[in-house]
């Protein structure tokens, strides 16, 4: 196995919710938290090593963000949180910061490390990374609509009333406000969603804005989300760590569209190992690139 530490950079709420995550995943990799808040992060390690003895994880240990880059997967947290009545694209300046100041402390990365960008708004700080480390693009992705897309499958088996594990559906494009969902291919048991009686417009116009606005109605109430994504992401570090060559809605690179944002592509020890063709219909392809020219606008706003 290729990948057996893995280093959070930042240890808020997302990060040290992702640790105790990956503890309960029992994937028996070495953990460390790296924040600039050393004080705040030694008393997060301290809590989180008495769930050990109840998880194949051996180690877990406090590191500055430059021995962090040594790590097999690097996942990164830290920036400025989402406040209420905030996009995620309001967030980018000040992560841009951020991301240039970790990027300068993690030049010395593995050659087979993997980086994973939870950051939002992630779409562009995944591009961000891509563009401040001398690392393949492939080893350097995103969180993306994995999660927005976890969300999509449980309204959707909501309104069907079956399990979410018989609903194969995505939600693509950026993280953010023009996300679409790709109801052409979008399948309940083998068989399409939109020839469902229950699938009317309403409905599926109904199901969309609940995905897209889900994370905003958490924000409104409790100020952050972190649950959700902490089990996307040891979900994603699963992928890596067992090479399961699972198909994945993260961000990562697209040459044709010249941005990150969220396809379907082969998640494996590697990185990306290719993108996967998805059917979509007229509509959902240029829904593809009105999202791609927003990333793009907002990455030449800050030189990318």
């Amino acid at each position: 196995m290729k990948h057996t530490t893995i280093a959070i950079i930042g240890a808020g709420a997302v990060g040290v919710t992702t640790a105790y995550a990956l503890l309960l995943k029992n994937l028996g990799a070495e953990i460390w938290l790296a924040d600039i808040d050393e004080a705040h992060t030694q008393g997060e390690l301290f809590d989180l090593q008495d769930a050990l003895s109840f998880s194949s994880t051996h180690t877990i240990r406090q590191v500055s963000i430059k021995q962090a880059a040594q790590a097999s997967i690097i996942i990164i947290t830290a920036g400025a949180a989402q406040l209420p009545g905030q996009t995620r694209l309001d967030l980018l300046k000040a992560n841009h910061e951020v991301m240039q100041a970790i990027a300068q402390q993690l030049q010395a990365l593995s050659p087979d490390a993997i980086v994973i960008a939870i950051t939002n708004p992630v779409d562009i700080v995944t591009a961000m990374l891509q563009a401040l480390l001398n690392h393949p693009k492939e080893q350097i992705i995103g969180s993306g609509t994995f999660l927005d897309s976890q969300r999509f499958r449980g309204f959707i088996a909501e309104t069907l009333d079956v399990s979410v594990s018989s609903i194969h559906a995505y939600i693509l494009g950026e993280h953010g406000d023009t996300q679409f969902p790709a109801w052409h291919s979008a399948q309940a048991a083998g068989r399409l969603l939109l020839d469902f009686a229950e699938m009317t417009p309403q409905t599926c116009d109904r199901i969309a804005e609940q995905t897209k606005r889900k994370a905003y109605e958490i924000i409104n109430r409790k100020g952050a989300t972190y649950y959700g994504i902490a089990a996307c992401v040891s979900s994603i570090c699963q992928v890596i760590m067992a090479d399961k060559h699972h198909v994945l809605p993260i961000s990562s690179y697209h040459k044709a569209l010249d941005v990150c944002l969220s396809l379907p592509v082969v998640l494996g020890e590697d990185g990306v190992v290719r993108a996967m063709p998805t059917n979509l219909s007229d509509a959902e392809q240029v829904a593809l690139e009105v999202s791609a020219d927003k990333l793009k606008q907002s990455l030449r706003s800050i030189g990318i």
